[in-house]
């Protein structure tokens, strides 16, 4: 199979497979990606800032989805860029959300198997140790939150949760209308609710 074919399955925008390697026996497929001409616009992942100054050149290895039944691993051409604010820093690459060697749609899917199965079962089918699926579903979740449409807060219920004698009490806020959590406090004080409306409670 060609490189321009393998680059349409892969199907990473703006980068181009340039290698790929299968190993039959061991039922795996490995795939050199860099960046396609044009897609020079680098960002600085400490800041965000744009810069085009490269300070080097590296290789990073992250697990993809499978192709079939092969296990399939991409091995990504990336800069570290200077920012004048920052230094040297990695490029930001939104294929790439964390330092985990897995890609954003691996992470996805395994984040999406976890809706729907326990933990232990997941790392069966994905090959993974279950502490990595408890930590993949972490990140899963947190980027949900971060870019989902939240709702508006018009009604909100304060409730509180017995956690036993040690912990004693946790205190919750919701919104009524969705039924959604949006924060927990210890304890079950004044001094508990005042840290939401003065900390939290314009992040709603």
């Amino acid at each position: 199979m060609s490189e321009s074919e393998w680059t349409k399955i892969l199907g990473w925008p703006g980068y181009r497979v340039y290698r790929s390697e299968i190993n039959e026996g061991a039922k795996t497929l490995r795939l050199w990606v860099r960046r396609k001409r044009g897609n020079r616009k680098l960002e600085c992942s400490g800041c965000g800032r744009k810069s085009n100054e490269i300070a080097e050149v590296y290789e990073r290895e992250v697990r993809d989805l499978p192709w079939s039944e092969y296990r399939t691993t991409v091995v990504i051409e990336l800069y570290r860029v200077r920012c004048p604010d920052c230094g040297i820093k990695a490029e930001k690459v939104a294929l790439l959300p964390s330092k985990a060697p897995f890609s954003k749609r691996f992470e996805e899917a395994v984040g999406q198997a976890c809706e729907s199965a326990p933990v232990r079962r997941v790392a069966r089918q994905f090959g993974l140790a279950a502490s990595t699926v408890r930590a993949i579903d972490l990140r899963y979740l947190e980027r949900w939150a971060r870019e989902r449409r939240r709702p508006a807060l018009r009604q909100m219920g304060v409730d509180e949760i017995y956690l036993g004698k040690k912990q004693k009490f946790l205190t919750v806020v919701t919104n009524l209308e969705t039924g959604e959590p949006l924060w927990f406090g210890r304890e079950r004080k004044k001094e508990t609710l005042d840290e939401f409306f003065e900390k939290h409670l314009s992040a709603f």
